[in-house]
């Protein structure tokens, strides 16, 4: 499956148009649920819905069949890089505190904070598989160009892998961690029993969000807001998707078979990865740039206003 150190050459489809987006009052949403205003970003699992907010240092549990916070749990000043889950554990990350908390969801309570050497940059995500915690950090001197990789029994660092720097978002897929770089439009890709990068593959322009599922690794670029499929058994693209709304912000996520994709301007957008087409899309709305799929759902943070916005994928589906 892996080949030794080498940029792959990039093998672009041809770009599909796009059709006119619908109106964000299009979109079925079942109910809107009250939350603190401000940045924040979702997470799913243990059988919730969690927000990390930084305005008010929290992390929210959401009963998803109730739609009710159950929890309110205090974390640092700017829980702003993404929610990792999993290892039996949440995980938060904090920018400014340079920290990580770990989240026990049996008694919603932090068990540990680590310290680890993060850049202040808030558009990220944390890997989290094959036994470990990945995050992109400072360490060696770089400018957020390590990926250190953490024990989560002990919350110590077990290695230290050299990536391109400026890189801000870890996907564990495929017996590996995937690497958006943002400083040379490419993603790494690190073999989880080497600790070392295998492949180096180009993108478009200033790729950061990335999901892993439905036999691909999706990578949403903020320079011309492409989305792009790689291969993870050939290590190259295959497809590229016109999302149309390129700057920051953004969210990826894949679920129910639809690759979900959220941009500033644009919060949802629905990708059928049978054809990697964009199906549906639905425009409007400011600072509404985070989503996730899960409980029959998509959630989406209305962060000015402090809402979330729960939206049937059932109705969604139906809609010609």
């Amino acid at each position: 499956m892996y080949r030794s150190y080498a940029v792959v050459l990039l093998a672009l489809t041809s770009t599909i148009s796009l059709a006119a987006p619908r109106r964000l009052s299009q979109l079925p949403v079942v109910t809107t649920i009250e939350v603190p205003a401000g940045p924040g970003w979702l997470g799913v699992g243990f059988g919730s819905v969690w927000l990390s907010k930084s305005d008010s240092h929290l992390l929210l549990r959401i009963d998803p069949a109730t739609n009710a916070v159950v929890a309110r749990i205090p974390v640092g000043p700017d829980p702003e890089l993404g929610i990792g889950i999993g290892l039996g554990y949440v995980w938060i990350a904090d920018t400014k505190e340079r920290s990580l908390r770990q989240i026990d969801p049996s008694t919603n309570a932090v068990v540990r904070t680590i310290a680890v050497n993060i850049s202040q940059e808030p558009e990220g995500s944390i890997g989290v598989g094959a036994g470990s915690i990945w995050l992109l950090t400072d360490d060696n001197g770089t400018d957020s160009g390590t990926l250190s990789r953490l024990d989560p029994e002990t919350g110590t660092i077990i290695a230290m892998i050299p990536v391109k720097p400026k890189s801000y978002a870890a996907v564990v897929a495929d017996d590996s961690v995937w690497v958006t770089n943002s400083a040379n439009d490419s993603v790494q890709r690190v073999n989880v029993r080497t600790n070392k990068v295998v492949a180096e593959i180009p993108v478009h322009p200033l790729p950061r969000f990335l999901a892993a599922g439905e036999n691909g690794i999706w990578v949403l670029s903020q320079g011309d807001g492409a989305l792009v499929r790689i291969d993870p058994v050939t290590n190259r693209v295959t497809a590229t998707i016109a999302v149309g709304f390129p700057g920051p912000g953004g969210d990826l996520w894949v679920d129910d078979g639809i690759v979900w994709a959220s941009a500033e301007g644009a919060p949802l957008s629905m990708i059928d990865p049978k054809s990697n087409t964009l199906v549906k899309q639905f425009a409007g709305g400011k600072r509404m740039d985070t989503l996730r799929a899960a409980f029959g759902a998509v959630w989406i943070v209305e962060e000015p206003t402090g809402k979330i916005w729960k939206v049937s994928i059932q109705k969604l589906q139906a809609m010609p």
